[in-house]
């Protein structure tokens, strides 16, 4: 079978706070379905999985937390009170 037709499926994680792009995956042969449960994604709440995880033209971004952010967050908790910890 020729991959020539295939359309790469897209995973970029994004960071939800600064909006850095912590990294991708490509895979050119999952379906939504694999790509949940290859990813992990099926262990969140369906509801709590559309808050994550947002599709982008021919891709899907997947919001998590940077190292950064999570530090800062670590630091000042009230940062999130705030609305952006981003200021």
């Amino acid at each position: 079978m020729s991959d020539k037709g295939a359309i790469p499926m897209r995973f970029e994680y994004v960071c939800r706070y600064c909006r850095q792009k912590i990294g991708a995956v490509e895979a050119p042969h999952w379906s939504l379905g694999d790509a949940m449960e290859r990813l992990g994604l099926h262990h969140l709440e369906p509801e709590h999985q559309w808050d994550v995880i947002r599709p982008r033209d021919n891709q899907f971004e997947i919001q998590t937390v940077c190292d950064a952010c999570e530090q800062a967050v670590a630091m000042h908790p009230e940062l999130l009170l705030e609305g952006s910890i981003i200021q």
